[in-house]
């Protein structure tokens, strides 16, 4: 009988579980707790995490704000304190939805469609944190975590009598605002909606609604995490979640509450779609997502209906992915910051798209906001959150500045830059932006100058171009304003014992083809000036003492680092006779080799660069009076007709020539390289290739 006892109790658990998420399937349920923000299970209480305790709001039933079940909704709320006394966050809890009368009995059942089994505590974390180490803009601002319980986003404002369920997800939000009012959000200096998934697309369909609760005084803002849901095709062909939301709307009656600036023109499915929706929002509103949402990829590009083989499975659930996969989400993210361009016109809006495999990043402590035992080097979301509340706006597109690198690099390996802000460190000499960074000398170094180049790939084709001008490598409106000095541009003695007082410039990227460029194309919209924008940074320079200069030294990495080859002599050409000018190419010794599967990988890449921004006018006479243009964008093929004394520091072993151009992903379709390229364990064939390449680099090198 125990026994019995017991089995029917994990029944019931299993089955409280599966039902909660609606029309999530029973494959989805062990993801609930990354995607909802709100484990299912009963909260532990930890003693070093802020537990909030549930508040009913009794008032709403008289307004007819009710849960499916119809029992009141609630919300958990901290207090603030100190100087954020008068500053509110509201957070709307995700959960799915529920697209048919029978998933929204079922989610009944469960506290995601009444409060009566919601949990009396929830553990605040992330956002909602209260302790500045984890929290360092928010920490101490009043708190509120609005519980879900109506299957579609807070947006329902209808009944179904003889299912007996409530649809007034819009009612609730509005009751649970006025009982925060009146509990002091009134008197809000600021306040911020924002939530997480499905309270991620809450966040945008309410928040001019919350806008306009306060006064024109308060500063308002909206933040969807996790919330920018695609109408995607699937791999069947299929449109799996246009489908089901096409059910939650026909379900709940949304055509009577969804925007009407969007029913004017599109059908009310299409209008739940936050992609048609988020250009009539009038409130400051910020997108956090990833450009391959683990959500989104399991349950819209990739579901278990599209998949019937499970071939996806690995990659949907493990986000371990074949090239045919790759490619397949990469094309999904570019169609999200495409979805994105008209939003980001307005300088009121923020974006960060990063490449996580995640859903709900700003509830996740290591992704809000890591310690250093969680291993990250960089401080999180948390940074770029508290950025955008502060500025007018900010862009920040992680992994889209490479343009045509691939899948699978990582934005920080090769760009130079981080895609969070730089933290701001008392040890380390930071420069703001003039369009150039510049640190002036002092002393002995006082007319002596650096010039950096900043790398950043290569852009290879008009879509990869037009993508590129989202980030700081295509438009100055989205660099950073400032910019660590380390390294060779570092002003200790200790740290850089012979160019510490000279002065330096660190010149910003943004024209996709290593400062190359000198054409437009018109029906593109882009700008290809890349030689101009060096003449003109340098004249600038020479304007502001440079004139005077005894010495000079020319060097970049990465794609700077080429850029310093190419501009070389043009940079020598501004200097008299008497002054000592060099060059310094760092890692930019990119060579024309040929791939594991016997192709030529980069030289293709290259060729698409040449032929995008017509580099055949600018590239050196002497190379192509022998050569293709192509061949001329090698370092190998011009570094022989440069006048000026070149110095090249480069591994033989470059990391990312072994990940790009000898071993990349689409050479490899076996992944047999993937250790040797990724953390360079080799195998003695492998350590052979490499051995043939590093000759072939000696050669070329004359060494």
């Amino acid at each position: 009988m125990n026994a019995l006892l017991w089995c029917w109790s994990l029944v019931g658990l299993i089955l409280l579980s599966i039902l909660a998420n609606g029309v999530m399937g029973f494959d989805e349920m062990n993801m609930h707790n990354e995607f909802n923000g709100t484990n299912m299970f009963q909260t532990q209480v930890d003693a070093n995490v802020l537990v909030v305790g549930l508040t009913l709001v009794q008032a709403a039933a008289a307004k007819g704000a009710v849960c499916l079940d119809g029992s009141v909704p609630g919300y958990h709320l901290y207090r603030g304190y100190g100087s954020g006394a008068n500053s509110w966050i509201i957070q709307l809890q995700g959960g799915a939805w529920c697209d048919s009368i029978k998933n929204c009995q079922n989610r009944k059942w469960s506290g995601f469609g009444s409060s009566t089994k919601m949990e009396k505590q929830l553990n605040f974390t992330g956002i909602l944190s209260n302790k500045a180490t984890e929290n360092p803009d928010f920490y101490n601002w009043n708190k509120v975590k609005v519980r879900y319980c109506d299957g579609a986003s807070f947006s329902g404002d209808s009944e179904n009598k003889a299912a007996k369920l409530q649809f007034r997800g819009k009612r609730i939000f509005l009751a649970v605002m006025d009982d925060l009012m009146a509990k002091g959000m009134r008197q809000a200096k600021q306040a911020l909606l924002n939530g997480c998934s499905a309270g991620g697309l809450s966040s945008i369909l309410r928040c001019d609604d919350f806008n306009s609760l306060f006064p024109s005084t308060t500063k308002v803002k909206c933040m969807s995490d996790a919330g920018f849901f695609m109408d995607a095709v699937d791999i069947s062909g299929g449109h799996s979640l246009r489908r089901m939301y096409s059910g939650v709307v026909n379900t709940q009656d949304l055509q009577n509450t969804l925007p009407r600036t969007c029913l004017n023109h599109l059908d009310p499915t299409s209008c739940f779609f936050p992609q048609n929706i988020i250009n009539q929002v009038k409130t400051p509103l910020f997108i956090l997502n990833s450009g391959f949402d683990a959500w989104q990829i399991g349950n819209s590009i990739a579901p278990p209906s599209a998949d019937p083989s499970g071939s996806w499975h690995d990659c949907s659930f493990k986000f371990r992915c074949n090239p045919a996969q790759k490619k397949v989400l990469e094309g999904f993210r570019l169609s999200m910051l495409n979805a994105l361009k008209t939003f980001l016109m307005s300088r009121k809006n923020g974006v960060f798209i990063n490449s996580a495999w995640a859903h709900c990043q700003a509830e996740r402590q290591d992704l809000w906001f890591p310690t250093n035992s969680q291993g990250r080097k960089d401080k999180g979301i948390a940074v770029v959150v508290g950025n955008c509340w502060s500025l007018a706006g900010l862009i920040l597109l992680s992994n889209l500045a490479n343009g045509v690198i691939g899948f699978d690099e990582m934005f920080n390996d090769f760009n130079g830059t981080n895609v969070f802000p730089k933290q701001v460190d008392a040890n380390v000499l930071r420069v703001g932006l003039t369009l150039v960074e510049a640190a002036a000398a002092k002393g002995a170094g006082e007319n002596s100058w650096i010039i950096h180049l900043q790398g950043g790939a290569w852009c290879e084709n008009i879509k990869d171009c037009q993508n590129r001008i989202w980030s700081g490598y295509g438009s100055s409106t989205r660099m950073e304003k400032q910019l660590n000095f380390t390294g060779i541009l570092s002003n200790k003695s200790t740290e850089n014992p012979d160019f510490y007082n000279w002065n330096k410039a660190y010149v910003r990227y943004c024209d996709g083809a290593s400062f190359g460029g000198d054409r437009e194309n018109k029906t593109a919209q882009l700008q290809f000036r890349g030689k101009r924008i060096f003449l003109a940074v340098m004249e600038d320079l020479m304007a502001k003492g440079m004139r005077q200069a005894k010495q000079a030294l020319l060097n970049g990495c990465s794609s700077g680092g080429l850029s310093s080859i190419l501009r070389c002599d043009d940079f020598k050409c501004l200097f008299p006779p008497t002054t000592k000018v060099k060059c310094m190419s760092d890692a930019g010794f990119f060579m024309d080799a040929i791939d594991i599967s016997g192709e030529h990988s980069l030289r293709r890449m290259y060729s698409g660069v040449v032929n995008t921004q017509g580099l055949q006018n600018t590239l050196p006479r002497t190379c192509l009076n022998h050569l293709d243009p192509t061949s001329c964008f090698f370092p190998q093929n011009i570094i022989n007709q440069v006048k000026t004394p070149l110095f090249i520091i480069n591994s033989a072993f470059d990391s990312w020539q072994i990940e790009n151009s000898i071993a990349p992903p689409s050479a490899d379709p076996n992944d047999s390289w993937h250790d040797c390229r990724s953390t360079f364990r080799c195998n003695p064939a492998q350590k052979k290739v490499l051995g043939g390449n590093n000759d072939v680099f000696m050669k070329a090198t004359n060494i």
